[in-house]
């Protein structure tokens, strides 16, 4: 199974961290963010997660490179130009998406939760696996879900 992180944004309301480093390797409980979904990804059984990336691509390629033998993964990098907004690296990233005809998650880098991966897919695929999408808003006390979409191809 595999999985698009949208990696390209420019963390402008982070800043000063993002001058020297990119939002999703910002550090969130000791950890960079986009570590933290790698892992839960890699954990649900996702063997593939290809990075859409933008700025400072160089510096997030390398990090993530040192973790794919950690994590027993394949990660790839998806490069866009010039911004693409949110759909766009979707369909920049369809040939390696469309590789096997399993389903695939759609992640923005910054959301941290308890990501529900496995139960997302089985839901998935008992509900015509045409698209599943998961999203909720913030609750004082609750961890913040969203952003977290499973398709089943990217041929439509």
């Amino acid at each position: 199974m595999k999985a698009l992180i949208l990696v390209g944004g420019y963390g402008t309301r982070l800043r000063p961290l993002t001058l020297s480093t990119p939002k999703p390797l910002v550090d969130f409980c000791n950890k960079p963010i986009l570590l933290h979904q790698v892992e839960a990804l890699a954990a649900a059984g996702v063997d593939h997660v290809i990075l859409a990336v933008s700025y400072m691509s160089q510096v997030l390629e390398k990090e993530m490179k040192a973790q794919e033998q950690r994590l027993g993964i394949r990660i790839s990098m998806s490069h866009e130009e010039e911004p693409l907004g949110t759909a766009g690296p979707l369909a920049l990233a369809r040939d390696l998406l469309s590789e096997t005809a399993d389903p695939f998650f759609v992640l923005n880098s910054d959301v941290i939760c308890d990501f529900p991966f496995q139960a997302m897919v089985q839901f998935h695929r008992h509900h015509g696996q045409e698209g599943s999408i998961l999203a909720s808003g913030w609750t004082l006390g609750s961890p913040r879900t969203s952003s977290l979409a499973c398709a089943s191809s990217c041929s439509h």
